[in-house]
């Protein structure tokens, strides 16, 4: 399910220049600084020999401060609310956590040819905390594209197409990591985090979706407590009643 939800963001990447930070952010100051040395952590731990045999692990002190720069929220994310000026800072950061997720799904080991089918299991604990930071992040993404439409008066056609296509990724990703709670693979651990993640977002995603799509992804979350630990209860509850309000503007009124 993890390889979907890399295909279900995909319409979100594309936006993004995967290579360098964009100029300009209204994130806390510093922010993209910090991603760019996180990203620049992982990235030699990628190139050091134990790396042939595994991809860094959470369990592994030498990765440990790689991750926790990565996933200091602090000095990544900041705080809400996010403004139109954020999206593309935002975007860029999302990316960088897809493509450490790809790292993970695609790894083959030191000849190269094992399979990958099971990678998605074996390194759910990776993949869920780089999921983790999707969905909040995708959570800042929805607010500062509401922004961005409530402070522009007409916004181009060609905005609209590509707004379109935002929500259609931030949707999939979303849905893919609530069937992430339904597989029987996962661990009661990662389903909390990954369900803590969800409630933590959603009062920002539901305001992008039309009501019927929020009656959806209630439905849905309502279904994946047949397969989940008591401890994901109340955040799921919240997710939930997230997506039970009515109104619709700015993006999600958006023609």
């Amino acid at each position: 399910m993890h390889r979907k939800l890399l295909q279900y963001a995909l319409p979100l990447a594309f936006f993004v220049a995967m290579s360098s930070p964009p100029a300009s952010a209204g994130l806390a100051q510093g922010a993209q600084a910090s991603m760019t040395e996180a990203l620049g952590r992982f990235e030699t731990l990628l190139k050091d020999d134990a790396a042939k045999a595994s991809p860094p692990r959470l369990t592994d002190a030498q990765a440990k401060p790689a991750f926790d720069a990565l996933f200091d929220r602090s000095k990544l994310l900041g705080e809400h609310p996010y403004k139109a000026a954020d999206v593309e800072p935002l975007l860029w950061m999302f990316s960088g956590y897809f493509n450490l997720s790809k790292v993970y799904l695609g790894f083959t080991g030191t000849s190269g040819t094992a399979s990958t089918a099971d990678n998605e299991f074996t390194y759910q604990d990776e993949l869920t905390r780089l999921a983790e930071e999707m969905v909040v992040g995708g959570g800042a993404i929805s607010e500062a594209l509401t922004d961005y439409v409530n402070t522009t008066p007409a916004v181009p056609e060609d905005r609209k197409a590509g707004l379109a296509k935002m929500r259609l990724g931030l949707s999939q990703m979303f849905s893919g990591v609530i069937a992430l709670l339904d597989n029987p693979r996962y661990s009661k651990e990662n389903k909390i985090i990954l369900a803590g993640a969800l409630a933590e977002a959603a009062p920002y995603f539901a305001a992008i979706l039309p009501p019927a799509d929020r009656k959806n992804f209630s439905q849905t979350a309502m279904q994946s407590m047949l397969n989940t630990p008591p401890e994901t209860v109340e955040p799921i509850n919240a997710f939930m009643n997230a997506m039970s309000g009515e109104d619709c503007a700015a993006l999600c009124a958006l023609k």
